[in-house]
């Protein structure tokens, strides 16, 4: 994934608000607006480039929930929203199949005559949140709308509600410029893949606690 450094968007940041550097306050008020609008980008689509693939260990759980075949997702290291789970890996095996399940109190629930041993699930990487103090990189295709986003919020807390309005306009063109991007790829790239027969879960779940 190309990227841009926090520094990088930060003294682009400092040049469209007019001022040779930032105040030690301006600063943390950009570092927060900034992991806030990170955030609020994040899930607003499904971006190509913020896809994971993990292969994940299915077995069986007693708590918070029982169940024969489930899958632990950590939403804070691991993925932090499911898309799909396949039997392989479907970036290398045609035959991978995707599977049914459902997401309960932080386990997939695959059905109870599932035979496999692991599952590789798809989803969206864990948001950084720590932009200024610890993650040093940010996704090239945010930029513009990061930008645009954060001197809104400066123009805001300034008092200068005209610009901040005209400034988050231009941000969330910026955001759905790139939102249209992702599904005319989508469109271009769609593939068919199988997918299991529906199952009842009655008989997997167990308890709940």
């Amino acid at each position: 994934m190309r990227t841009v450094t926090y520094n990088e968007l930060k003294n682009r940041f400092t040049s469209a608000i007019g001022v040779d550097s930032l105040l030690s306050v301006e600063e943390t008020a950009f570092q927060n607006s900034l992991n806030d609008r990170v955030k609020a980008a994040w899930t607003r689509a499904r971006w190509p480039e913020l896809m994971s693939l993990k292969e994940k260990t299915v077995a069986a759980v007693t708590s918070p929930i029982a169940a024969d075949k489930a899958v632990q997702i950590d939403n804070d290291s691991d993925i932090m929203d499911v898309f799909a789970v396949f039997d392989k890996n479907p970036l290398t095996d045609r035959q991978a199949i995707k599977l049914t399940y459902h997401l309960i109190n932080g386990y997939l629930i695959l059905p109870a005559n599932s035979s496999q041993s692991s599952v590789f699930v798809m989803g969206n990487q864990v948001t950084p949140s720590d932009y200024g103090t610890g993650t040093t990189t940010l996704p090239r295709f945010l930029e513009r709308y990061l930008l645009l986003a954060c001197v809104a919020s400066f123009y805001k807390e300034d008092g200068q509600l005209e610009k901040s309005i005209q400034q988050e306009a231009l941000a969330e063109e910026a955001l759905m410029q790139e939102m249209d991007r992702v599904e005319r790829l989508e469109a271009q790239n769609k593939i068919t893949i199988n997918t299991y027969p529906s199952y009842n879960f009655g008989v997997n779940i167990l308890t709940t606690i």
